[in-house]
């Protein structure tokens, strides 16, 4: 386990920690200090999430398990919406707006929730071949593409560099919803 997998392991107790140590402090004078502690160790999170955001299969999942949550925390903020009253007419911004932001949690919720639904809860994909190509896509967050026996998958990063190096034969798991190499088995050249 890399340190880049330590600290993404450690991002979904970190937030439970944070949440209950805000939770507890939300009434006493020590409030300002566990806010401030949260707040840089919840920076210190994003500044990762930005530089090493393709660099282990956990982060990848953390990203994915984030958009669900703020998905759904997009359709909740709706539900404490006040009633509408008064004529149609003041009441079709705030509908309008209202409807918008159900269907973009909603539709968010269920992009990253599907991903991680068919790479965690459907039999992986199993690919046997040589590296026939390694590439990126392209731009500035560009993914990590290699074509192993005429399939293309995405890769992290440490393990494109590996097989764009020496383009071995191996046998690959790959998620079905997300497309990324899951696990990697080196076989014989």
């Amino acid at each position: 386990m890399s340190t880049v997998d330590f600290i993404a392991a450690c991002f979904w107790p970190f937030v439970i920690i944070a949440a209950f140590s805000l939770w507890k402090a939300r009434n006493s004078a020590a409030l300002p200090f566990v806010a401030k502690i949260m707040g840089a160790a919840s920076l210190t999170y994003v500044g990762f999430l930005l530089f090493y955001d393709k660099s282990s299969i956990i982060v990848i999942n953390d990203i994915h398990a984030g958009l669900v949550l703020l998905g759904l925390a997009a359709v909740a903020s709706q539900l404490r919406q006040p009633p509408l009253y008064g004529p149609w007419r003041d009441k079709a911004k705030p509908f309008g707006s209202m409807i918008v932001m159900v269907l973009f949690g909603s539709g968010l919720a269920w992009y990253a929730g599907r991903m991680l639904f068919l790479d965690h809860l459907t039999s992986r994909l199993v690919i046997e071949g040589r590296v026939d190509r390694a590439w990126t896509s392209g731009g500035r967050r560009s993914d990590c593409l290699v074509r192993i026996a005429g399939q293309t998958v995405k890769a992290t990063t440490p393990l494109y560099e590996r097989l764009e190096k020496f383009k071995p034969v191996v046998r690959v798991e790959i998620g079905r919803g997300s497309n990324y190499v899951y696990e990697v088995e080196y076989l014989s050249n």
